[in-house]
């Protein structure tokens, strides 16, 4: 921590807060279990791209045809089957702006001073920039971060200024490649079709209205955990659940007096978690409580209309998330710290308002993430019930 005197300049407080920011952002990822695990499997890449976004390819089935031999005179058939089709993704640039008042600053005296001014501005300002990126991550709601990639599949965000649908689906295989009503318009998710892209879908199951316990809701999530572990032979199965609070519950209170493993995103498998989150094990997988998750949400309406019928608004009963992380990835854009930052909440500033007595700091977010495997994902609905 810089020595400061009566007083405290603004370049100091910009040290102390590129000095703090490393281990903020860290905490973030930790609390975070879906960037935890991509950053822990060597899905974060922080290479400069060349464009202003990126391309992926999707392989939907296999580059080849297979021919019996039974009398030795037969002809091999070759060529070649277009079975991989490109995705593509963009990293919105988002940056949370917030003003110190030089008279702040003035008034400090000392290291007490400038942690109480840390905490007050910088520490506030982060937290909160980290609750809107959530919310939108899981639902598509985050307050003025609408360009941020979403999971939620019944509403869109914008990260290049079009409009693009969320990642998971909750309708059937059939009512994915098909398009249209119950699940939305817009279906261009990371630049594919579902009906124009084989395999290029979701698994998904409903709970029916009699409600989690009266209709065995565990046997639908291990029916859509097996079915999105059947896509990824090599990468294992889906290994973390996302779920609101009314279906995390309900998961909980089936399980009556059986042995829970409790776990945290920062060390699985422990029986006494951390407080940063907590988990329950379902299967091979972590099951976490998502605060963002607001069913009661019209962001949850896939057919608008507010009417809870599924599966229009099947979400609207309860969503959990099925997320094979070993297929999602993540990237930063930037690379020079001292001007457009490296896009990890990189801090910039102070910057001076004219004509007013504020200096102005930036915490900067330019960070796509997607999946190169739809099918290896899901979601339950109807969870919410009890």
């Amino acid at each position: 921590m810089p020595t400061v005197g009566t007083g405290i300049s603004p370049d100091v407080l910009a040290t102390a807060l590129q000095e703090l920011m490393p281990s903020y952002s860290e905490l973030f990822a930790k609390w975070h279990p879906v960037l935890d695990r991509i950053i822990n499997k060597g899905n974060m890449d922080r290479s400069v791209l060349k464009g202003p976004f990126r391309e992926f390819a999707v392989v939907t089935g296999g580059p080849g045809s297979v021919t019996q031999v039974v009398t030795g005179s037969e002809v091999i058939a070759g060529g070649r089957n277009q079975a991989a089709a490109r995705g593509d993704t963009y990293a919105p640039r988002l940056i949370y702006a917030f003003d110190v008042p030089g008279k702040d600053l003035a008034e400090a005296n000392g290291e007490m001073d400038l942690a109480r001014i840390i905490q007050h501005y910088p520490e506030l300002a982060l937290a909160d920039f980290h609750e809107r990126i959530s919310e939108q991550f899981a639902q598509g709601t985050g307050p003025g971060v609408a360009g941020f990639a979403t999971l939620n599949g019944a509403t869109t965000y914008s990260p290049n200024g079009a409009a693009r649908s969320g990642a998971i689906k909750f309708g059937s295989r059939v009512a994915q490649q098909t398009g249209g009503a119950p699940l939305g318009t817009s279906d261009q998710r990371y630049g594919l079709t579902s009906g124009g892209t084989d395999g290029w879908y979701n698994q998904w199951g409903d709970i029916p209205a009699a409600g989690f316990a009266a209709s065995n809701g565990r046997s639908t999530m291990r029916q859509v955990y097996f079915a999105a572990a059947r896509q990824m032979k090599t990468m294992g199965p889906v290994d973390l659940l996302l779920g609101d609070e009314a279906s995390y519950l309900n998961y909980l209170d089936s399980l009556d007096s059986q042995v829970r493993i409790i776990s945290d995103s920062t060390k699985a498998g422990d029986r006494a978690p951390k407080q940063i989150r907590q988990g329950v094990k379902f299967l091979d997988a972590d099951f976490y409580l998502e605060d963002s998750i607001d069913i009661t949400s019209t962001a949850w309406n896939q057919a608008g209309d507010g009417t809870p019928n599924a599966p229009a608004n099947a979400a609207n009963d309860g969503v959990i998330y099925f997320i094979n992380t070993a297929c999602w990835h993540a990237y930063t854009l930037g690379h020079d710290a001292s001007r457009e930052t490296k896009g990890d909440f990189s801090v910039r500033g102070p910057f001076r308002i004219p004509e007013q007595d504020l200096f102005r700091y930036e915490i900067v977010l330019n960070m796509g993430i997607h999946t190169n495997q739809l099918r290896a994902n899901g979601a339950v609905t109807g969870s919410a019930i009890a």
